[in-house]
């Protein structure tokens, strides 16, 4: 089984709520979507941000709900971790791919050690990378 691995910017349109998206993984087994241990840490800062630059009392309640929505997100999906395989995958990626984002290289590793699919809209970092399977989610097979 194809593990079909979200990217932050595809996991970030699901919480979100975006049709296309939601529809797409509604429709996918829950065994075979994961995301990568560097998706869950930039999610996370995203959201911490978000709370600390809160002004406003209805800004604090959105910041504090998104992050209770992913952690409870998290809860129920398989998280792949950035293990020794991975590293060594990285540092490859790193030394053929310099123009690139750390993270996207470090998420692209953790996918390739699982033999998975990245979800992302990003076709233009990750579509680059010799071996990587991508696709994206965000719009409708039929348009």
């Amino acid at each position: 089984m194809t593990i079909s691995v979200l990217d932050t910017d595809s996991l970030t349109l699901f919480l979100r709520g975006e049709e296309t998206i939601s529809a797409r993984i509604a429709s996918t087994s829950p065994d075979s979507i994961a995301v990568s241990i560097v998706t869950v840490e930039e999610v996370l800062t995203g959201w911490y941000a978000e709370v600390r630059r809160a002004r406003q009392d209805d800004q604090l309640v959105r910041a504090y709900l998104a992050l209770q929505q992913s952690i409870e997100f998290f809860r129920f999906v398989r998280i792949l971790p950035f293990n020794e395989a991975a590293v060594h995958l990285f540092r490859e990626l790193r030394r053929q791919y310099r123009r690139l984002g750390t993270n996207d290289l470090r998420i692209a590793a953790i996918s390739m050690v699982h033999q998975g699919v990245i979800i992302t809209r990003n076709q233009r970092d990750f579509g680059v990378i010799e071996g990587l399977s991508t696709d994206d989610w965000s719009f409708s097979p039929s348009n």
